[in-house]
């Protein structure tokens, strides 16, 4: 039986659910990290374990040539944006199936991304800068507009990502940003900020699949986004409801514009954009299965297992991702919005609510909480499923009415 290896996997549960899918396809799951302790439920897969420093790519290369031989490995994916292009250095150096390399280091620097895309004559061209030190900010201070965006070129889950309305701002925030030398996996940052054009209007994102050069449109995804300065995703609806035919040949068309630009080559890909002027803006490029559980929407919606199509792609199989439209899901997050301590907590259960499909809270009473800054600062979350795109999200407020949390304020 041939092995699939795994680099590092997310934290959300994902990768754990990942290693399962594994056996259904036939290939025996190898699981390769750094560290097992920040994995739950790690110890209860069937799979062969690794250790080493995933965070040098020759100590990992070294260590799969020495473990297995030639002919003995059927592919080698990840669930986490942080280790794409490590298994697209791997991939290529043992002739497996996977991204090119450059391609993937270039999407996961929202710098180099921006300066791929910056020729394109369909695509909207905002403003950008990449700024790697203080004085570089001063210098250039009256070329920034405002409101405008800074964010970490090379971070994910929305972190550190701001809406700065003035110089002082914007300035204050890259320094905190600028500061930073490791993520949260102890990888080194890039050192530079994206300053970047704000622009206003509905935020939606493409999700696609890639296989042999080939893309395949998935679905487009309507995103709830929270207020200023952090732009939390309070939640999302999928398919999108309020797409007109040209709206919907202009995201599509743009999305598959990006992916052939940046040369993608194979798996999914998770595309952020707003419409400008009747021309794709894009937010940002993910080289990965979108978070925020919208893969699971889409299982709803669609049937289409993308986390399992991830896997046969990586193992060189054609993935199978045409099925017929089915209902919209949606999902509503619970994102403080204030910090405290939860005071009460009265979840619903799921079968009392007609559509509603799950509901997790991650927080008890007397739990403290921050308000939230990123993705990593939600709290909860409900799903709800329906033939009427309006059906669900009235069935998601009523729910989220029903979830009370009051937060106190207190002092630090």
């Amino acid at each position: 039986m041939k092995k699939l290896l795994f680099i590092e996997a997310n934290t959300t549960g994902t990768g754990m659910m990942a290693i399962q899918k594994a056996h259904s396809l036939n290939v025996f799951p190898v699981f390769i990290t750094r560290d097992p302790s920040i994995y739950k439920g790690l110890e209860k897969q069937e799979c062969e374990l690794m250790i080493c420093d995933t965070n040098h790519y020759e100590e990992i290369l070294a260590a799969i040539k020495d473990a297995f031989h030639s002919g003995e490995i059927g592919g080698i994916t990840t669930t986490s944006e942080f280790y794409i292009h490590t298994v697209a250095r791997l991939t290529s150096a043992l002739g497996l199936t996977g991204n090119p390399p450059e391609a993937v280091a270039a999407a996961r620097n929202k710098f180099a991304v921006r300066e791929k895309l910056k020729q394109s004559k369909t695509l909207y061209q905002p403003f950008y800068a990449g700024v790697k030190n203080e004085e570089d900010l001063v210098k250039k201070r009256h070329e920034f507009p405002t409101p405008c965006i800074v964010k970490p070129v090379d971070d994910s889950g929305s972190n550190g990502v701001k809406v700065c309305h003035d110089f002082s701002d914007l300035l204050n925030h890259s320094r905190r940003l600028l500061k930073v030398k490791l993520n949260t996996r102890n990888q080194p940052v890039v050192n530079m900020v994206l300053v970047e054009e704000y622009v206003e209007g509905q935020e939606y994102s493409v999700e696609c699949f890639s296989f042999n050069g080939k893309h395949t449109l998935i679905g487009i995804t309507k995103k709830q986004v929270g207020g200023d300065p952090f732009r939390v995703e309070q939640g999302h609806l999928f398919p999108a409801d309020d797409l007109s035919s040209d709206v919907h040949d202009c995201l599509e068309e743009g999305a598959f514009e990006i992916l052939h630009t940046l040369g993608w080559f194979t798996g999914p890909s998770h595309i952020e954009v707003k419409v400008a002027e009747g021309r794709l803006f894009l937010v940002e490029f993910n080289g990965r299965l979108a978070g925020g559980m919208i893969p699971e929407l889409i299982r709803l919606s669609k049937d289409i297992d993308l986390l399992e199509e991830q896997i046969k792609a990586s193992l060189g199989i054609q993935p199978e991702l045409h099925h017929p439209s089915g209902c919209y899901a949606g999902i509503q997050f619970i994102v403080p919005g204030t910090s405290g301590v939860i005071t009460e907590i009265n979840p619903i259960k799921d079968q009392h609510v007609k559509g509603i499909k799950e509901t997790r809270l991650t927080v008890q009473i007397g739990d403290e909480v921050e308000a939230a800054r990123n993705a990593y600062g939600r709290i909860g979350y409900m799903i709800a499923v329906g033939e009427d795109a309006n059906d669900v999200l009235s069935v998601l407020q009523e729910a989220s009415k029903q979830v009370k949390i009051e937060e106190k304020e207190y002092s630090r």
